[in-house]
């Protein structure tokens, strides 16, 4: 599966773009843009997808993107159906990098500074916070002009003091900065996408269009970590969730996380994660 990228058209208007969805389900494909992205879940649930980080969402639920790291919201398929009554509603603020430069180095504007650069990894905004901010969207799709501004900064000011936010990646998850890194960046995207399926690391070079070995080196170079290791750590990491969710056997989530053998994923993730799933499930209890 490609990652797309959207290309985000402003209002003519105004500089940046802020919208509120209501729809029957989220329709949408993985995807990436340069711009940064707010996304707050005013009603509906589902699973959403970050970079490599895979959870599921419920209204009240908000996430700070930024650029270049692909993301997608799913609906579960009862929203699909023609006899459902379910509706998705989400506002969406989008705004290009440029936007604030010039203010970035200002000590007025360290904390946002600071909550952009942590946004590439993705941003898992607190319920408190969460709730404070849903008034501000409401109003700034109200606001003209130089209103919107300040409402925005109100926002990332808002953003930036949330001391209970979560980074949805590892630090070791690369945003895109070169061309290089951002061909690791599309098959991280890739192996995200596909980790449930009988993937490799020739499978990576393909979609990184590089010879194999050139490819291997790269990968390791940019990550320290080797294609089939990635895979691996994405594949558990899902895992971790399937078994917190207590929906599944573990038998039934190692194959759905792509394992096609129980063993190699006991050794799998107590190498990741230091302990055995049933152990890592009791824990969480």
């Amino acid at each position: 599966m490609r990652v797309k990228q959207e290309k985000i058209i402003f209002p003519v208007e105004s500089a940046f773009k802020a919208v509120k969805y209501t729809v029957p389900y989220f329709d949408m494909s993985f995807h990436h843009h340069p711009e940064y992205e707010l996304v707050y879940i005013s009603q509906g649930s589902g699973t959403r997808n970050i970079g490599a980080s895979i959870h599921k969402y419920e209204a009240g639920d908000m996430v700070l993107i930024g650029p270049g790291l692909a993301h997608v919201w799913m609906s579960p398929q009862t929203y699909l159906k023609e006899d459902s009554e379910h509706i998705v509603q989400a506002f969406v603020v989008q705004f290009h990098e440029n936007l604030l430069t010039s203010l970035m180095d200002t000590p007025e504007f360290n904390n946002i500074k600071v909550l952009l650069e942590r946004s590439h990894y993705g941003v898992k905004v607190s319920a408190e916070i969460s709730e404070l901010i849903a008034i501000n969207l409401e109003a700034l799709l109200s606001l003209s002009g130089i209103d919107r501004i300040r409402e925005l900064l109100k926002i990332l000011d808002l953003l930036s003091h949330d001391k209970q936010q979560v980074l949805l990646n590892r630090s070791d998850y690369p945003p895109p900065l070169s061309k290089s890194d951002g061909r690791i960046n599309a098959v991280h995207q890739f192996v995200v996408s596909c980790y449930d399926q009988q993937i490799s690391s020739r499978d990576g070079a393909q979609m990184a269009n590089m010879e194999h070995s050139a490819f291997c080196r790269l990968f390791k170079s940019k990550t320290q970590k080797t294609f089939t290791q990635f895979l691996n750590a994405t594949r558990i990491d899902q895992a971790r969730q399937l078994l917190l969710e207590n929906q599944l056997t573990v038998t039934q989530i190692a194959y759905q996380c792509g394992f096609n053998n129980l063993g190699h994923f006991y050794k799998q993730f107590k190498k990741v994660m230091g302990m055995t799933p049933r152990a890592f499930f009791q824990d969480s209890e």
